[in-house]
């Protein structure tokens, strides 16, 4: 008798049988039990993963004569001539080669005649996809209203290429890939039946290999009895195969975590020497370190090396190397030189985990600000406004003596407190500029003006009258700006508090409008306003006046002279000040720079 590969003699015959496709059996089960058939059935799904065989599982059980319903006896004359491709009721078509209008004319004169042997005529055409147009459409009317004794089973790998006008006229089932597990366990049975010894790791490599196609596990099995015998090993399917050893994975993802850039380059070489296959090498990187993702984020494994590993790595830093593997996973396919792509690769990656991202720069700025806090025992830290929006990515050089890459640094002048300023604006409406010519109603005002006056401005609300504007937010600027005087120690430049109804108006430099904006610093606005409505005892809008400069506290004698300076600055109140004096000596600034080794630069815009 002729050898049979395992493909052939393993192939199921019976729903039991068929792996990993439990629901599409279940369904195909109770059609046949309840009487409840369509006329066409499309099987869609990858290679190897027993599209044909369920077609003819699903023929026997259909004109089994001996049978449970819905099950195939498998020994009953009908049974046998399908398993063996010879009954006369059950014909497969190959959509390749017959994939003309004649062979579709044919198929249609063949149908009017009734089944020899069973209740119907079965038509199994495999790849019908391969049928051109006019096939198609010569087999519309056919397929939609067959003969009652006719089934039509149509299986394709490439379901975007049939068109709808015929998907639409059958019942669609999708078979799914064979999971791993379930083709290690398989392969097992079939190496017990064949008195076969396979180590469970080598059972397991090759259902890896086979990428959820269960044919093709079958024929590496066929292909590594054949090279070691009736002794398998996981070494020997690794060496025949040329794949890769899981602990291989670990290892070079630890190098890359601990920046060994020339000992990954070595291990890389060291596969390639090997004869390993560096796409698959990708490949099982990829997943490994997915495995890492889903460890930080569900905790889910007994794998100690995955958990040391999960723990090593910052999760955003894992996503962007991710990126780059899935990047040069696209790029190896087309590459002449896969080991150059995978060499580059590994470079990036030793780049990428030691570039140190925004989020790693505002983190360590927090808690040395926190840290400096604590010890100056609640002193306010000097801080440098940020003009302009913050860079995505600033680059941190950790080498020594290399250079930090700041923001844009605009150094604004010192902003003097104005306590002694009159502390009522004319009434005007929200966020509306301040103007020159309205004044505060005059002593001498007759009654009819005032009720005028009040009748055009409602009467605020309640408030605490012993606390003044300038001391209600001197207050809450000192206290928002201890929580974290990295990001909101900038709020206490802002002075000239005054009150105008239920709004408290405040100015602020321009060079702070970024930062008051920005969503780096949260909703600052909302912060501001919930502790000045507390301190008032009312709720308070908070208005943000920004202005081009401030200037000095000698020349603002009144309001007038105030607001007039405020739309008209000076340059000459500013040219004396030196930006970089209070900046250099900032103890907080200090600690940045010999943290990431850096130094100043400041950018002219």
């Amino acid at each position: 008798m002729n050898y049979r590969v395992f493909a052939r003699k393993y192939r199921p015959q019976t729903f039991d049988e068929v792996i990993g496709q439990d629901s599409i059996t279940t369904v195909l089960r109770n059609a046949i039990r309840f009487n409840r058939l369509a006329q066409a059935y499309l099987f869609v799904g990858p290679r190897g993963i027993g599209k044909t065989s369920t077609a003819r599982i699903l023929a026997k059980a259909l004109n089994c004569q001996n049978g449970a319903p819905a099950e195939p006896c498998g020994t009953c004359d009908s049974c046998v001539e399908i398993a063996d491709s010879r009954s006369l009721d059950v014909l497969e078509i190959d959509g390749a080669s017959h994939n003309g209008v004649e062979n579709i004319r044919e198929l249609r004169e063949n149908i009017s005649f009734s089944p020899l042997r069973g209740p119907f005529k079965i038509y199994i055409l495999d790849e019908v996809h391969m049928l051109s147009a006019g096939a198609f459409n010569a087999l519309l009317k056919t397929l939609e209203e067959p003969p009652s004794h006719v089934k039509f089973i149509f299986a394709t790998t490439e379901v975007q290429k049939v068109p709808a006008t015929i998907s639409s006229r059958c019942q669609r089932f999708d078979l799914k890939r064979i999971p791993p597990r379930l083709i290690a366990s398989h392969l097992q049975h079939i190496a017990s039946k064949e008195q076969i010894t396979i180590e469970e790791g080598a059972a397991q490599a090759l259902a890896n290999a086979a990428d959820g196609a269960l044919r093709d596990a079958e024929s590496m099995l066929d292909q590594t009895v054949a090279f070691c015998g009736q002794q398998i090993t996981e070494a020997d399917v690794l060496a025949l195969f040329g794949l890769t050893p899981r602990q291989v994975v670990a290892d070079l993802s630890a190098l890359v975590f601990e920046k060994k850039t020339s000992d990954a380059l070595t291990l890389i070489a060291d596969q390639v020497a090997n004869g390993r296959d560096l796409g698959r090498l990708l490949g099982d990187w990829i997943s490994w370190l997915r495995d890492l993702l889903i460890q930080q984020s569900r905790a889910n494994t007994a794998d100690s090396t995955i958990q040391t590993q999960a723990a090593f790595i910052n999760q955003n830093k894992l996503l962007e190397l991710l990126d780059l593997l899935a990047e040069t996973q696209s790029r190896m396919k087309w590459a002449s030189d896969p080991q150059l792509q995978m060499d580059i690769a590994i470079i990036r990656a030793a780049h990428l985990l030691e570039r140190a991202s925004l989020d790693d720069v505002l983190a360590a700025l927090c808690l040395l600000g926190e840290s400096h806090q604590k010890k100056m025992s609640g002193s306010a830290l000097p801080l440098v406004p940020v003009s302009g929006s913050l860079p995505s990515s600033p680059e941190i050089s950790p080498a020594t003596g290399g250079t930090l890459p700041l923001p844009t640094v605009t150094i604004a002048p010192t902003i003097p407190r104005s306590d002694d300023l009159p502390l009522a604006l004319p009434t005007r409406a929200s966020g509306e500029a301040p103007s020159l010519s309205e004044e505060p109603p005059s002593p001498e005002s007759s009654p009819a003006e005032v009720k005028k006056r009040k009748k055009r401005k409602p009467a605020p609300q309640e408030a605490s009258p012993d606390l003044s504007a300038a001391a209600i937010w001197e207050t809450v600027a000192q206290d928002v700006a201890d929580e974290s005087p990295v990001k909101f120690g900038w709020v206490k430049e802002a002075h000239n508090a005054v009150f105008d109804g239920n709004d408290l108006h405040v100015c602020l430099p321009n060079s702070f409008k970024a930062q008051f904006e920005s969503s780096v610093f949260g909703n600052i606005q909302a912060l501001l306003e919930k502790q000045i409505s507390q301190k008032r005892g009312v709720a308070t809008h908070l208005r943000i006046d920004f202005v081009e400069a401030m200037p000095s506290s000698s020349l603002l004698p009144s309001q007038d002279a105030y607001l007039n300076t405020t739309m008209n600055t000076s340059s000459a109140s500013t040219a004396a000040i030196d930006p970089l004096k209070d900046f250099k000596n900032d103890p907080l600034i200090h600690k940045a720079l010999e943290i990431f080794k850096g130094t100043i630069q400041i950018v002219s815009p």
